[in-house]
């Protein structure tokens, strides 16, 4: 096939001024250089482009409009994204990534300049070879894969939690609760990927401990830390206690009495049976004295985490519905917990997916009503 024949769009031609950030033949026509810029880029089989940046001082990056072949677009730290006609990719200013063709396909989209301030674009380091050969094995089950990829990047990302890192640390808390070790290294780059610093990433990991238990955090440390050491970076998050044997409870019982409200908690320690009234002691120094008031994250990301987890282990509606009501009262809206719920669908699948969007709306009516 000639380049020509692709689409209704014209190849242009050889696209000499970037042909060194390019590996293979690729042709540019400038569609539009006034108000927005948008050019045709055409890639011969396997032809992609390097590493790259777009950076900004306000507004900027990309968006790719796909109109024809395969391809493929990956950024840093996310695995990469198969494309086809008609796919859209938003890549926002400051993420690293590169866009090109499969290796037995033409491929052709186009590029629109987001308006940005200062806008430029910085050029990195070519494409690994192998990474780029492994693109084009497909397993068996390639087709669940290409439907799960369509599904992140359309209806998840349009719905979604709007800030990359607070997605990527959402999505973090809810795998290390499921569990699924497996996924945890890639969201773990995807996390340092979006800005998320190694404490913030410990720390979520952490803040699921008293809720998913010890056994599974300790596996999802154990990954995420293999994760950090293979990107260089030392997974020692640094010492954020706050607390000592002496003032953990007290402490823990200031966080819940913000979070729920003291009356609340009042009413539900005083009301607890005299053989139970331990577990009460637990919840205020071990779960909110120990882990909420640690550094690293601020208390409305701590109670957003608890509320993923929850979600994710499945059997604690009345705890989902009472996170629910705590989040609203530490300043997350509804629509964060609906857009938080949103991101962790692919993994909790729909029937907790709608458990967890009921707790919501009876948490926005009735708030606080559960035994936390």
């Amino acid at each position: 096939m000639r380049p020509e024949e692709l689409s209704v769009f014209h190849p242009g031609g050889p696209n000499d001024a970037y042909a060194e950030h390019f590996n293979g033949q690729s042709y540019l026509d400038m569609l539009s250089t006034e108000q927005v810029v948008i050019g045709t880029v055409t890639f011969e089989p396997g032809c992609r482009n390097d590493w790259h940046i777009h950076h900004a001082d306000q507004g900027g990056g990309q968006i790719l409009l796909v109109t024809a072949g395969r391809g493929y677009y990956q950024a840093w730290g996310q695995e990469a994204r198969p494309l086809r006609p008609g796919d859209v990719v938003h890549i926002p200013a400051g993420v690293k990534h590169w866009h090109g063709a499969a290796p037995d396909s033409w491929f052709q989209h186009l590029a629109v300049e987001v308006p940005a301030v200062n806008g430029r674009t910085e050029w990195l380091e070519p494409v690994s070879g192998g990474d780029y050969a492994r693109l084009g094995d497909t397993g068996p089950d390639q087709e669940l894969m290409d439907i799960q990829s369509r599904f992140l990047s359309h209806e998840i990302a349009a719905s979604g939690l709007e800030d990359g890192k607070t997605a990527a640390l959402i999505r973090l808390a809810c795998l290390t609760a499921l569990p699924a070790p497996g996924e945890l290294a890639g969201q773990t780059r995807e996390a340092l990927a979006q800005g998320a610093s190694v404490t913030e990433i410990k720390e979520v990991l952490y803040q699921t401990a008293p809720y998913a238990g010890y056994p599974r955090v300790a596996e999802a440390l154990a990954r995420v830390n293999a994760a950090l050491e293979a990107e260089g970076l030392s997974p020692a998050g640094g010492e954020q206690g706050r607390v000592s044997a002496q003032t953990r409870l007290e402490a823990g019982l200031a966080v819940q009495r913000e979070i729920f409200g003291r009356e609340h908690i009042d009413r539900i320690r005083a009301s607890a049976p005299a053989e139970t009234r331990h577990i009460q002691d637990c919840l205020s120094a071990h779960c909110f004295g120990d882990f909420y008031t640690r550094g690293g994250l601020d208390l409305k990301l701590r109670e957003l985490i608890t509320f993923a987890a929850l979600c994710a282990l499945g059997v604690c509606d009345p705890q989902v519905r009472a996170h629910a009501g705590g989040n609203l009262r530490v300043g997350n809206t509804r629509q964060t917990l609906i857009q938080a719920v949103t991101t962790c669908l692919p993994y909790l699948g729909y029937p907790r997916t709608l458990n967890a969007l009921r707790a919501v709306d009876e948490a926005c009516g009735t708030r606080m009503e559960e035994n936390i």
